[in-house]
Parts: structure tokens; sequence; C-alpha cells
């Protein structure tokens, strides 16, 4: 045994000493025991708390797992106490190789659940041992602050302590945090609390996966009262109930960590508070994490080396313009290149880029003007994050095409549709069509959960009427939202039974040519869509289509996101599903 102090002889008449029970019992070290027991017993807390949960969540064959981390723990116990070495060499190779396979399985789990596709990204385990202290001062800090849900930190990063439970403001700090852990129950990447324009209520509208969501109705006394709180919190003016105020803070809700980005301004019937969550994550993306396909790449790499005249950037309202912006001019090299952004509010600090805030509130501040006197420091990039006015659109043109890139965000639903808006913008078909060189249009497909999606078999007039073959498309996925447990369905706990978990972008990516150029400068619209259907790149309803096939999104929600605009109706009693800001 590698946990004995010493090898003595037990059999009588051996000529060796006999033991006693009582000396037999201290031939273990007891500090030996306890050293060898304790990474078996963290090694159990990790697995049943830990991965036996998150397998049974997301039914990863949580028996089929169970089974091999009995038998890792198996084999680690019985090597550390048959190791065939004596004295302290014997326990300390085997309190190491025990170690050696505990840690293996530690490793081995997250290594493979992570890669299934069932495991959302927010939810793949991570090894990260400062998570267990973060977690110990959490509940220090928890304790420490009484008994709210929430832990809130203000810009400062101090905690702003909950009430004595006994006064009133206590219920008030309680029913405050309710609007944030409904948003975060529901998955909302943001909130939005406003006068519902009836019955002296507020109504609280969720966006989730792009799309709004009505939530609950909250008396005026009561809605006020929260959106005061929070504004406390925020350290905004108190007093000043017009004025935009923005500023962010921190939620701390065990396991959740989430920055929270609060505005809060004047609206027809009162005051409106919007909240977004981690606002710098969520426009931050990589090329290849766009949702682009390979010939839109490949598209796209020649527009942003191109560098020279003006590229059209374009979404639909809250369909990803500001991340299509920031990907985009992350494209070029901030740090031997002049590159510049001027926007209206900074989602994302941009590594080397020098990002100009515009403020309508200073006297005197004209959009167009600000970008006058950027393009005159002689940039080689600029973003302008929106078009406000034709005199901007003018600005752009008036710029040293040759030797800058603009890049101009807009909305529209096309790549046709915004290089349209902005020739009639700046109101000189020749020149705008001379500066153009590229268009980008995109929008947001929610995709389907990997957890409960459900798969079919397609009808041939469904593939027919999409264009599709019937003899490669044998199966299309729909959206689920029910999961079987014990043969018994239940709702999938990854999308809370919403049946798509996540969004993806859908784009339409061209560079413009001489030849495409000249129809834009007669205004020739047709021919223009002519010349880009031309390249066989694919359109933004192609692409959508190509992810239905590729069981990323559903035939449903394709046909929903590229469905034909149409025209303004009168406004509505309830809020129509609208698309993120972003």
């Amino acid at each position: 045994m590698s946990m004995m102090a010493d090898t003595i002889s037990l059999i009588p008449g051996a000529g060796l000493p006999t033991l006693t029970l009582a000396e037999a019992y201290v031939m273990v070290s007891w500090w030996k025991a306890i050293l060898f027991l304790l990474p078996l017993v963290g090694w159990a807390a990790i697995i049943t708390r830990v991965y036996d949960k998150h397998a049974a969540r997301f039914h990863l064959n949580r028996q089929r797992w169970n089974i091999v981390h009995i038998a890792a723990g198996g084999v680690a116990f019985l090597v550390g106490f048959v190791m065939p070495l004596p004295g302290i060499v014997g326990f300390l190779v085997g309190f190491f190789v025990t170690l050696t396979i505990l840690g293996l399985d530690l490793l081995v789990y997250p290594m493979i659940a992570n890669k299934d596709e069932r495991v959302p990204e927010d939810h793949k385990v991570k090894i990260d041992f400062s998570s267990f202290t973060a977690a110990k001062q959490a509940k220090a800090d928890a304790k420490q602050l009484g008994s709210s849900e929430l832990v809130v930190r203000g810009p400062d990063k101090v905690a702003v302590p909950p009430p004595n439970r006994e006064t009133p403001d206590f219920a008030m700090r309680l029913a405050a945090e309710q609007l944030i852990i409904r948003a975060m129950a529901v998955r909302a990447s943001r909130f939005e609390l406003a006068p519902s324009g009836k019955d002296n209520a507020y109504r609280v509208i969720h966006t989730v996966d792009s799309l709004q969501v009505p939530g609950e109705t909250i008396p005026s006394a009561e809605a006020v009262q929260t959106i005061d709180f929070w504004k406390g919190v925020a350290k905004m003016d108190l007093q000043d109930r017009r004025k935009r105020q923005q500023a962010d803070i921190a939620i701390e809700r065990e396991p959740d960590k989430k920055k929270l980005r609060l505005t809060a301004l004047g609206a027809q019937g009162g005051l409106r508070l919007l909240g977004t969550f981690d606002p710098d994550t969520s426009v931050r993306r990589k090329k290849d994490e766009m949702g682009l396909l390979k010939p839109q790449i490949e598209e796209f790499d020649r527009i942003v080396t191109d560098q020279a005249g003006v590229v059209v950037l374009a979404t639909p309202a809250g369909q990803g313009r500001t991340t299509l912006l920031y990907t985009t001019m992350r494209g070029h090299d901030a740090y031997t290149s002049n590159v510049q952004s001027l926007e209206f509010e900074i989602q994302d600090a941009l590594e080397g880029v020098r990002q100009n805030l515009f403020d309508p509130n200073k006297d005197g501040a004209e959009f167009s003007t600000s970008l006058r006197s950027i393009l005159r420091r002689d940039p080689s990039v600029v973003g302008v994050a929106e078009l406000p006015d034709a005199t901007t659109a003018q600005e752009t043109i008036k710029g040293d095409l040759e030797r800058t890139r603009i890049y101009v965000s807009l909305r529209a639903d096309s790549a046709l549709g915004a290089i349209m808006t902005f020739v009639k913008a700046t109101g000189d078909p020749e020149k705008a069509a001379a500066g153009i060189h590229g268009a980008i249009a995109g929008k947001l497909v929610r995709r389907l959960c990997m957890n409960c999606r459900v798969a079919y078999q397609p009808p041939a007039d469904l593939l027919k009427k999409l264009g599709l073959p019937a003899d490669k498309v044998t199966q299309l996925y729909k959206k689920g939202g029910q999961v079987l447990i014990k043969n018994k369905p239940e709702v999938c706990p990854v999308c809370n039974g919403i049946g798509y978990h996540g969004t993806e972008g859908i784009f339409e990516v061209y560079s413009i040519d001489e030849g495409v150029r000249s129809k834009i400068a007669a205004q020739d619209w047709n021919g223009v869509k002519i010349e880009l259907r031309k390249r066989e790149l694919p359109t933004i309803q192609q692409a959508a289509l190509r992810k239905a096939v590729d069981g990323v999104t559903s035939i449903e929600e394709v046909m929903r996101v590229t469905a034909e605009a149409r025209p303004a109706q009168p406004a509505a009693k309830k809020p129509e599903p609208t698309a993120q800001k972003g």
C-alpha cells in the first residue's frame, strides 16, 4: 500500500514483532489520508454540481457520462492505493497519478460537450478556477448587502446596498429589480419601459432574438418609481425629466454578470427607460462570425481592399447595422491608417480608431458639419454611422474619394435600396454614382434552437415554390419548443419554448464597377439590378434559403424576414414585432 509508512509483517511466529489492532490502525498517516481524499472530494463536487446537471439539461447522454466519471474516479482511487512503491515515494507517485486521472476526466467532458450543437455558446462549460473565488466573493457581498436578488453596481463600480427591509424603500428596490430579472429570464438583449398610452399605465417591451415581445403592464406610479430608482443607480439627474441621459451599470445575479446600458429620456405622456444588456459585446463580431457565405466573404475582402470611394452599408431598423459598420471598419489596419468614425452613440471601442461622438444638444451642432471637419483632416477611412439628412450625403461625395474610403450606414432592405437611398439623398446622381464603390446589405434571421428543432421531409411543391432542388434537399427543420424528458414533453430549457435561440446574419455583398456606375448615374434601377444579378452572388433571400437548407433556421423564418416590405399601416393598439437596435 503506497500510503503505509513502513511494510511490517503481521504473521505470528515470523520472528518479527506482532502488531495489536491499535498499532495497525496507525499504519497509514492521518495527514496522508486527508490529503489523498481532498482532490477526490473536489472532483466529485464538480461532477455532481456542474457536469451532471449540464448533461441533464442539454440531453448529452447523462447516463453514459456518469459511467465514465465513476470509472475514472474508481481507477484514480485504486491506483493511488495500490501503487507498488514503498514509503513516501509510493505515496507521492500515487497522489500525482490520482490527480492526473481526475484532472483528465474534468477536461474531457467540456472538450466533447462544448462541441455538441445542442449546447448554446453562452452555456458552454468553461474551466476557470478563478470563478470559485469570484463566486465566494459574490456570496459574501450578497450576505453583506442583504436579501435582494441582484447585486447592483453603479458607474463607479461600487455596489448599491439595499435599504433596510422594514422600510418602504426596500419593497421599491425589489420591485425595481423585477424589471431586470424578468428581462434576463426571457433572454432579452434589450428592454423598454414606456407609457402605454392608455389606462395611465406603462408597458414593458422585451427584445428577444431581434423581435420585440410585449411584457407586463405596470401602474404609472410604480413605473415612475422604478425609472427613478435606476436613474439614481446610474447617477443621472433625477430632476431632469426631458433630456436624454445615458450611463452604464453592472448587474450580478449568480452566475450571470452583465453590463447594462441605461438610457432615460422624456416621452409623450411621461418618462421612458431603455436598457441594453452587454451593448459592446453584442456588436462585436469577426468577419467569419457574421453569417457571410464563402463567395460573399471574398467579395467583402475585395471591397475592403479597394480603400477608396463610398460603400453603403444597410439593414432595416435594428437589424445589426452597427455590427455591420464596426466589423467592416475592423477590416482596416487602424495603426497604419487614419481611421475615424462619426457616431450618435458609441456602442463599442474600436481599437486604434478615433471615434467621434456627435452631440446634438451642443449649440450649433450639425452632423454634416462634423463630417466635413473630419474629412478635412485627410483620413484614410471614415465610418459614418447615420445618414440623418441630405446635407450629410452631399458632404460625403465632396470628399477626396480617390484617397479616402467612406462607409455610409443607412436604413434599407437591400443593396439596391441602399444605393437608391444614397443617390436620392445627394441630389446629384452622376456625382454620387462616380463615388460609389460597393454596397453591403443585411438582415437577421433567428437561429433554430439546436436542442429542440424538429426535422421533417419537405413536400415537393414547397421545394418547387422556393426554387430548391428536390433531389438534393431531402430534409429541413422547423421550430420545436419542447423536448422529451423521461418520455414526457416539457418546455425546452434552452429557448424557453420559443423554438429559436440567437440570430444569424444574411447578406448581399456587391462591389460596384464602371458598368454599374453608368446605370446608377442614369438612374436605371432595373438595369442596376440586372447587372448585380450577373455576378451570381447570393441575394439576401438566397442566403436565407441556404441557412434553412443547412438547418440553421426555418423556412417560416426565411419567409418572415425576406417578405416584401408592405405599405405603412396606421398604428395598432398592440406593438408590432420589430427588430433589435444594433
